[in-house]
């Protein structure tokens, strides 16, 4: 009898430390959510204009808080502040192969994992911090690494502007081990030819979960689309992830409204405008 009191309160403790588990990754979800739109919501903010802060970085200057990444919300780095700065068996920063990407960290992140597009909560999922080191946008780049169990983390980088940084988290959500080692193996790189806005024929303007297009021109347009990536804070995208939110049928001084959810006003920044005649 008393062996299977001792049980039951060891069942009852591991389901308590499995709910207190999920409550702490929700929680951390949900703070970070808030912080990214700063826990407000504005309309008609128009977005499709340059940004000073990008445009610095663009032209090599880092503020202290752009080279600052162990106090970003979310994502605790690998090895101190002070110390080694060898995590994984990599020694950063890391410049991977005949690419302008940086690698400044490696370390966890726990929050919405946001490279699938579905936000789901995890805990401690394998991240590095990377930044694009050239004058040159980044369109697309991949980084693959071998590790020790024979497969690959791999990492997915979008729409990364010259100078800017980004958080960018393992892809099959892998989970963060400082014993565990990464060896590069291989990398896909493309450069950004034009990253336009469009400002001068088109206006977007914003609200939290919807953008509005219009043509400011007496053209068709075709189908437009505004590309858009969220911040961690003003120095750091969170995510390789780059969002898309397509305008169907622009017809001369059209004004058009469509959802976008991953879209707030404080979270997100507008990186490109790309028109399609069709």
């Amino acid at each position: 009898m008393r062996k299977k009191e001792d049980r039951k309160k060891k069942q009852n403790k591991f389901l308590f430390i499995g709910i207190a588990a999920a409550i702490v990754v929700i929680a951390a979800a949900v703070i970070l959510f808030w912080r990214l739109g700063d826990g407000q919501s504005s309309a008609d903010q128009v977005v499709n204009q340059p940004e000073e802060s990008l445009d610095e970085l663009a032209d090599g200057g880092q503020s202290s808080e752009a080279s600052d990444w162990y106090n970003l919300p979310g994502y605790i780095n690998g090895a101190e502040k002070d110390a080694e700065q060898t995590i994984c068996g990599v020694a950063l920063p890391y410049q991977v192969q005949d690419t302008p990407i940086i690698i400044e960290g490696i370390g966890q992140y726990t929050g919405p994992f946001v490279e699938d597009g579905n936000d789901e909560p995890e805990a401690n999922v394998l991240a590095i911090v990377v930044r694009n080191g050239s004058d040159a946008d980044v369109e697309y780049a991949e980084v693959h690494f071998s590790t020790g169990d024979g497969s690959e983390a791999v990492f997915h980088i979008s729409t990364l502007p010259a100078g800017s940084s980004a958080v960018v988290l393992e892809q099959n959500k892998r989970e963060y081990s400082a014993e565990e080692t990464l060896a590069f193996a291989d990398k896909l790189y493309a450069q950004a030819e034009e990253m336009s806005l469009m400002e001068d024929d088109v206006r977007v303007t914003a609200e939290d979960g919807a953008l509005t297009l219009e043509n400011l021109t007496d053209q068709s347009l075709g189908t437009v689309y505004v590309r858009y990536k969220n911040k961690l804070n003003d120095n750091y995208y969170l995510g390789g992830i780059t969002y898309s939110c397509k305008f169907e049928n622009v017809g001369a001084g059209d004004e058009i409204t469509e959802q976008t959810k991953h879209f707030t006003v404080d979270g997100s920044t507008v990186l490109m405008v790309k028109a399609i005649e069709e």
